[in-house]
Parts: C-alpha cells; sequence; structure tokens
C-alpha cells in the first residue's frame, strides 16, 4: 500500500465500520478483505445509480434511442467506476501503466455488458422469470465476475496481503 492510501484510510468511514463490526464479531482476520468488500459494493451502489440515473434521463426525458441511451450511461458510468476502483477501492498494482489498467478495465466492462445482456435475456425472454428477479440475479452474477476481474487486474497479486 503506497504511503498516501495509508493515509487516506486512516481517515475512512468505511475502513472504520468495518474494523468495528469485525472487533464486535471477532472476525479481524478477514477485515481487510471485507472492508474491500464493502467499498466495491459502496461503488457499484454508485456506479449503477448513475449508469441507470443517465440512461432513464436520455430514455425517458429526452427520448434518445435506448441503445444510444445504454451505451452514453454505461461509458459515463465506467470511467467514473475505473477511478473510484482504482483510488478508493483496490491497491492499484505500480507494475503498469495507466493506459493498460484502463484498457484492460474497459475491455473487462464490455464483457462484463455482454455477460449482463445475455442473462438478462436468459432469464426473461428463455426461462420467461420475472424482470425484477432477473435484473437482481444478473446483478449479483455480475458484481461477483466484477470484483474478481478487477481484483486480478487492478492489483499486484505478488504482494503479500492479508487475505
Amino acid at each position: 500500500m503506497t504511503e498516501r492510501s495509508s493515509h487516506n484510510r486512516e481517515l475512512d468511514w468505511v475502513d472504520k465500520l468495518v474494523a468495528w463490526g469485525c472487533d464486535l464479531l471477532h472476525l479481524t482476520k478477514y477485515q481487510a478483505i471485507l472492508t474491500q468488500l464493502a467499498k466495491f459494493t459502496i461503488a457499484g451502489v454508485i456506479n449503477t445509480a448513475i449508469d441507470w440515473g443517465i440512461f432513464f434521463s436520455l430514455y425517458n426525458i429526452f427520448g434518445w434511442n435506448p441503445v444510444i441511451s445504454q451505451a452514453i450511461s454505461f461509458t459515463i458510468a465506467t470511467i467514473i467506476s475505473f477511478f473510484i476502483n482504482t483510488i478508493w477501492v483496490f491497491d492499484t498494482t505500480k507494475k503498469k501503466t495507466r493506459q493498460r489498467l484502463i484498457m484492460e478495465f474497459f475491455v473487462l466492462n464490455l464483457i462484463a455488458l455482454g455477460i449482463t445482456t445475455g442473462l438478462i435475456y436468459l432469464f426473461i425472454d428463455i426461462m420467461h422469470m420475472n424482470e425484477i428477479l432477473a435484473k437482481i440475479l444478473t446483478t449479483v452474477i455480475t458484481m461477483i465476475y466484477n470484483y474478481i476481474t478487477r481484483k486480478l487486474t487492478l492489483e499486484d497479486r505478488s504482494e503479500n496481503r492479508n487475505y
């Protein structure tokens, strides 16, 4: 962890809240991973709100084509997600250039977009599942994919970790 991120972590309310919970529940050995998962979840909620807010604004208020609205909302949310994840959630590796991290992040997000589209199609059109349940399942599956791929690409796996 860099000196800058160590200093910021001291002031971070999520770190303090998770530390308190881990102390209370005797889970201190899992504190680092639980903190990262909490931050990842908060980042995901923010990213989802931005994506949905932009999409529904462009589509419903301005009457834009839904595919164009989705492309724009997805792109803006992905850019914001990149910065939240590399600054706040993960201890970003120093072994890759910023350009490479950005490229990997966007490629993985395009794959996630394909996964979400495919799952929505599978759940709703093929399995005739309720739309809300389909969206919830799709979001959970995609969140797991996003966490794993970001952890593998953004962080330096050669560093010793507590988790």
